[in-house]
């Protein structure tokens, strides 16, 4: 089959990864360049999402409300050339810990199967990208909410493809090279060795045969043949194949994820406690941040338990957890030995006080009997007495504890 004869549906969900300036509780300014999304789509495709979400995540760790996606708005695309997407849809993933995640829809309507211009859609360093059009709107409200006009963290595109009339196989025979090559968002023309594009075809984690989803480090794909039943128009709703979404949960907790871990080892590094009760704190937030770290989906299904293993291999999450707890580890030491130091320097000091003290009094006992009617000369040698073994003391013990 000619490959011009591939026709695929295709919908990309950008993430990037941002830090909040403070706690998230909305939009407060409208930006001329963004339109309001229509209010019966935004509402079903938060319903929907709150459903997957509850099936994936459990109603214990939603009602909790940890992670809470806002609707921003629409932005209008234009110079991407034929058949490509004419607006995205804009939403926020804000987290408690105070990073955050765009998620940016856009769909477009069915075309040819196009690898290579779909690359320079995808691509962040292009001013002829998608992602820098959308940039061009989003900045304003990004240095709104996190103080810097582009995103912070991670970059991360997820691509789906739907085919509405060829089987996968086919599109695989044909363009395995090419799939790949999206999956990599790798612009060279050179071809791969057949051996990777073999192992990274076969690393599928799917469980529909009419299925077939890809994780690599610079984004995943998710690829369908079409559903019985399932609506047909010339701009496809994404939302119509939700056998997507539980694969895009998993990914946007992978990202969320990685912004706090970035998070937290930029805040042990600028920061660190000066005391026990602030390193108590500290070791809190780092628990209560990492919540979603220690496995709140792995027991979801084969697809989520597997796509989140290797994606924090894939994204560097291992690296950076292991990087957060030895910082953690450090800093706990520091204040620890800070807190032995002050206790034995207590100790020094209620030594002295309490040893020149006793003296003083054995002195003044002394004095008495030696001195039974000169009040001033056993005042004196109680104060005397207590100065030099205070003096005495101090330059004694001083040499244990340095």
């Amino acid at each position: 089959m000619e490959s011009e004869d591939i026709v695929v549906e295709p919908t990309f969900v950008l993430l990037f990864s941002i830090r909040l300036k403070g706690v998230f509780a909305g939009f407060e300014k409208s930006t001329a360049d963004l339109l309001p999304i229509p209010t019966n789509e935004a509402k079903t495709y938060m319903n929907v999402l709150n459903e997957f979400e509850e099936r994936l995540l459990g109603s214990a760790f939603q009602q909790s409300r940890r992670i809470t996606r806002w609707p921003l708005g629409r932005i209008t695309l234009n110079e991407l050339g034929e058949n490509a997407p004419t607006y995205a849809d804009v939403y926020l993933l804000s987290h408690k810990s105070g990073v955050a995640v765009w998620e940016i829809w856009l769909s477009a309507p069915p075309r040819n199967f196009n690898a290579p211009n779909w690359i320079t859609w995808l691509d962040s360093d292009s001013e002829a990208s998608v992602v820098a059009q959308l940039w061009r709107v989003l900045s304003v409200v990004n240095q709104e909410i996190s103080g810097k006009p582009l995103w912070s963290g991670l970059y991360f595109p997820l691509t789906l493809l739907n085919l509405p009339r060829l089987p996968l196989a086919e599109l695989v025979q044909v363009h395995g090279q090419d799939i790949v090559r999206l999956l990599f968002r790798d612009s060279s023309t050179l071809a791969f060795k057949p051996d990777v594009v073999t192992q990274e075809l076969a690393r599928d984690y799917c469980l529909r045969q009419s299925g077939m989803t890809f994780l690599a480090r610079r984004g995943g794909i998710d690829m369908r043949e079409a559903e019985e039943n399932s609506p047909q128009s010339s701009q496809p709703n994404p939302l119509s194949r939700q056998s997507f979404l539980p694969f895009l949960i998993t990914v946007e907790l992978l990202v969320l994820e990685h912004a706090v871990l970035q998070h937290l080892y930029d805040r042990l590094s600028r920061h660190v406690p000066k005391s026990v009760e602030e390193l108590i704190a500290l070791k809190d937030a780092v628990n209560d941040g990492l919540q979603e770290y220690s496995g709140v989906i792995t027991n979801a299904t084969r697809m989520t338990d597997a796509v989140t293993s290797d994606g924090e291999i894939l994204l560097g999450l291992e690296d950076m957890y292991n990087a957060v707890m030895n910082k953690l580890e450090a800093v706990s030491f520091a204040i620890t030995t800070q807190s032995q130091r002050h206790t034995t320097l207590m100790q020094f000091w209620l030594t002295i006080v309490f040893g020149a003290t006793e003296i003083g009094f054995l002195g003044a006992s002394l004095a008495t009997w030696y001195y039974r009617t000169g009040l001033a000369v056993v005042l004196a040698w109680t104060i005397g007495a207590t100065i030099v073994s205070g003096l005495t003391l101090m330059l004694v013990l001083r040499g244990k504890i340095e």
